[in-house]
């Protein structure tokens, strides 16, 4: 469990001067995160998941409550979101593996909605994971990106990320084209 508090939250001042609030997610925000992954549902762009299986509101509301017990019994998972002016406009989230030699490996994903895309607010959304994942002892780091979503992959490779594997033919779009995954991964020392 963390020494420090890494729950807190942070304001970045995004390059355009605009705050950005990131924040582990509250239940309140589960529409917010349900309506930003329909939309990037509904665009396609660097999604593998199609919009009806999309999780609602209800959903994310029970995967949002879930959090905040898992860290009560050491778990590090967390469900992070940015706002803009008190909006909802990004969220991510860190997944601890389970099985007791994986525990130090955290899943990362994340959805930003198109109007915050490229201002900033991924970095400083998965920076903030990156923190409370040290923070908590993981070691290892891994989220996986489409090969076609050039835009993400150098952002993952700015934060530190390296390709450690290719998924060939892992996603089928609706067109029938098959698109490549990377696994994407950044190793952490531990932070006491």
């Amino acid at each position: 469990m963390a020494e420090i508090d890494t729950t807190a939250p942070r304001t970045v001042a995004l390059a355009d001067g605009a705050p950005l609030v990131v924040r582990p997610a509250a239940v309140a925000d589960a529409p917010a995160v349900a309506v930003i992954e329909r939309a990037l549902a509904l665009a396609g762009d660097g999604m593998v998941v199609a919009v009806d299986q999309v999780r609602d509101a209800t959903a994310e509301a029970h995967r949002i409550d879930a959090m905040y017990r898992g860290w009560s019994a050491g778990d590090a998972s967390m469900i992070a979101v940015a706002a803009l002016a008190g909006e909802v406009v990004a969220h991510a989230s860190l997944r601890q593996l389970a099985p007791a030699r994986c525990r130090h490996v955290g899943v990362l994903a994340i959805g930003v909605a198109a109007t915050a895309r490229r201002r900033g607010v991924a970095a400083a959304l998965l920076g903030y994971l990156v923190d409370h994942a040290a923070a908590w002892g993981l070691v290892r780091l891994e989220l996986t990106v489409r090969a076609d979503n050039a835009p993400a992959q150098a952002l993952y490779r700015r934060l530190g990320f390296v390709v450690e594997a290719t998924r060939a033919r892992f996603v089928r779009l609706d067109d029938g084209r098959y698109v490549d995954d990377l696994v994407m991964v950044r190793f952490l020392p531990a932070i006491t």
